[in-house]
């Protein structure tokens, strides 16, 4: 605690230099790429400015030196927006005590901050430093949060501060400094103030709260997983607080819920369905990844995201996606969606902007078999089936943008397809649960999670990934008939981009009902038994593919 006092005094005293810089906040790694350090841990200090809103402290950065030559320069990421009052290095860790009486001098670049390190010779493997960056600023205002992200400031119908953040897309150096890389997930600590009456809430375990003088209060906050940058959230706000206990299979689970006032009675009742919606997503995915930080959902004034045990919860306590819903589907899309992103995204995590599709075609089929557990089978292929009807097949899945919905549902119907070539649940659900235990608390890239797939599979997928995630279109199943002496024969094949498609695919062609065929790029025949063409049939619902007849 002392620590804390003594960089926001820092703060404050130090004399302020402003920089300027119009470039945007780039998604990629920076120099962490190209070896040399680590970035470990992370003590951000903040003081909330709300009428002004304005964010004012220091984030305390601890790396460890991991090789290859004389480390002499690092560049931090932050936001051109913010101002960088002053930096510090430190040997050690931030378990020690630091003294901040390295100052050392920067260069604004861009949304970097460059630091020159000649000066402390950091050369020898597992060496341990500190540099802590004092700054304040206004950081970006959100436009359309989650998606175009940033802060949300605004108030509540009691005229009281409500005040979040997002900014998965724009990266955490948008409001604090930090290395806005996809690979590092460092530990984090929140030491976070703000005036009476708020109350402030934040991912992880909430340590202590203390009373500061000028009615503040101070709240400590801190994750003992490692957590990507984007994760890292705040909540302020007149909270009421209420909690609960899940004995899942990793254990006894913290389960707090932060809401307005006025929504307290409420969201008692419409939070009902989390318990049971987390006894099920541990039985197909294996245990809560993060039951020593535990679980939460706060009230948001945006519409919600999957801030790593702290999920942010805007759907104005609705059904379905702010009252949308399929016919007979009455859960909360936004507590399903999310929570399914603590394993999908925020435990297996993606390594580029490029694999964002194993974050949200994951969640999204989530729902599906949420639907299927909860309202049976048939109610599962009509919640696909809503889905379907959003897919566009503009882009490949693996794009470096978000331009497209697809990675989401089409992702979804992706995997449901797979499952059914499978066809062998336990196989499939094995396959799940394996992707989470092999991958957990890890960044993953889109092939190293395609030859797992592969490796544990009984059919080959290269093909089927090659035309799913790289190809816009969608495989198209093309066929015709012909009679001979008084036979039918089927003449079938797939039409696609990937080269040697071959998935197999069920169709009705005999009176015994739904049978296996295997399409390949050339054309194939076989006699229909007992059945007339009028009477063939592939399931679409099973299938994400088009039927052609020809000829």
């Amino acid at each position: 605690m002392q620590y804390n006092l003594l960089l926001f005094f820092i703060t404050l005293c130090f004399p302020q230099s402003v920089f300027h810089s119009d470039s945007v906040i780039s998604d990629h790694p920076n120099s962490i790429k190209r070896c040399t350090y680590l970035y470990n841990d992370a003590h951000l200090t903040l003081e909330f400015l709300l009428s002004q809103e304005i964010i004012t402290g220091s984030n305390a950065l601890e790396f460890s030196y991991s090789g290859c030559e004389v480390l002499d320069v690092i560049d931090i990421d932050l936001a051109s927006t913010m101002t960088v009052d002053s930096v510090f290095f430190e040997w050690g860790g931030l378990s020690d005590t630091l003294t901040l009486s390295h100052k050392i001098n920067f260069i604004r670049k861009s949304d970097k901050i460059s630091l020159s390190l000649r000066d402390f010779n950091i050369h020898l493997i597992h060496d341990n430093f500190v540099i802590t960056v004092f700054f304040h600023g206004k950081p970006q205002i959100a436009k359309n949060p989650p998606w175009d992200g940033g802060f949300v400031w605004t108030l509540d119908t009691d005229s009281l501060h409500w005040v979040g953040v997002a900014c998965q897309n724009q990266g955490a150096s948008l409001w604090w400094p930090t290395i806005d890389s996809l690979v590092q997930e460092p530990r984090v600590r929140m030491s976070f103030i703000v005036e009476e009456p708020y109350f402030i809430v934040s991912n992880g375990q909430l340590d202590t709260i203390q009373n500061l003088p000028n009615q503040k209060r101070l709240f400590e906050w801190g994750v003992q997983n490692p957590i990507n940058n984007y994760n890292v959230t705040v909540n302020i706000a007149n909270y009421k607080h209420f909690k609960d206990t899940l004995i899942g299979d990793g254990g006894v689970l913290d389960m707090d819920y932060y809401v307005l006032p006025q929504n307290l009675e409420l969201a008692k009742t419409h939070f009902q369905q989390v318990n049971p919606m987390m006894h099920f997503f541990e039985k197909k995915f294996g245990p809560f990844p993060f039951y020593e930080d535990g679980y939460k959902l706060v009230e948001t004034a945006y519409l919600g995201m999957e801030h790593q045990s702290c999920i942010s919860y805007g759907n104005q306590y609705k059904k379905g996606y702010l009252g949308s819903y399929p016919k007979d589907i009455d859960f909360d899309f936004i507590i399903i969606h999310e929570t399914a992103h603590e394993w999908w995204g925020n435990s297996v995590s993606m390594e580029t902007r490029r694999d964002m599709w194993i974050h949200e075609a994951f969640a999204t089929y989530s729902e599906a078999l949420y639907v299927e557990n909860f309202y049976g089978y048939d109610n599962m292929l009509t919640y696909l089936e809503h889905q379907k009807k959003r897919i566009i097949n503009k882009d490949p899945i693996v794009i470096c943008s978000h331009s497209t919905t697809d990675m989401y549902y089409k992702g979804s119907w992706m995997l449901h397809t797979l499952r059914t070539v499978f066809n062998n649940d336990a196989l499939w659900f094995d396959l799940l649960k394996g992707i989470q235990f092999t991958f957990k608390h890890k960044t993953v890239n889109t092939n190293s999670l395609i030859k797992y797939i592969q490796e544990n599979s009984v059919y080959d997928v290269s093909s089927f990934f090659q035309q799913y995630l790289f190809e816009s279109e969608i495989p198209v199943f093309q066929y015709f008939f012909k009679k001979r002496r008084g036979n039918y024969f089927l003449y079938f094949k797939w039409s696609a981009k990937s080269d040697l498609f071959n998935m197999p695919l069920l169709a009705k062609i005999n009176i015994n009902g739904y049978t296996w065929i295997y399409p390949e790029e050339k054309w194939q025949k076989i006699q229909l038994q007992g059945i007339l063409p009028v009477d063939f049939d592939v399931p679409e619902n099973l299938f994400l593919i088009d039927v052609l007849k020809v000829k």
